[in-house]
């Protein structure tokens, strides 16, 4: 079976870590929410508090391992950069 997005998308669940863009910036954080409707709602709250709602589009990788993949991360961090 090959897995895709909406495989994991479909196996995402409250307390997975995910990255997500929001306009230009990618940022990561907690799910603490899944409203399952038309469209799907997630609750993403972040390591300093902020709460966004990423669309299922939005959200770029979901964290199964330890490590995040070296584009994901660099992106991640180009963005904090921005941010100061």
């Amino acid at each position: 079976m090959e897995k895709n997005r909406d495989f994991y998308l479909s196996q995402l669940s409250v307390g997975n870590i995910v990255a997500f863009k929001i306009n230009e910036s990618m940022y990561s954080g907690k799910v603490v929410s899944i409203i399952n409707g038309d469209p799907v709602i997630y609750t993403v709250k972040t390591k300093n508090g902020s709460v966004y709602y990423p669309r299922p589009g939005d959200i770029v990788w979901i964290k199964n391992g330890s490590y995040w993949p070296v584009g994901i991360y660099n992106a991640l961090k180009e963005s904090k950069k921005g941010c100061k």
